[in-house]
């Protein structure tokens, strides 16, 4: 697998989706946990930061 530094965030997303089978969304949320182990790294905040712009381009109104 590519290193995650080396992924612009569309192939970031491609990887994710790739790896666990589900919607882009809730692919980089498992990758940023697998990134987590206890620890704030810069891998977790990619993959976090990248979670946090998909989920609020999903989001509409106040529900």
């Amino acid at each position: 697998m590519i290193e995650w530094r080396d992924l612009t965030e569309e192939a970031a997303i491609d990887a994710a989706v790739a790896e666990h089978g589900k919607d882009a969304t809730t692919s980089v949320a498992y990758r940023a946990l697998e990134a987590y182990r206890g620890v704030d790294t810069p891998e977790y905040r990619f993959w976090f930061g990248l979670f946090l712009k998909l989920a609020k381009r999903k989001h509409v109104g106040w529900a």
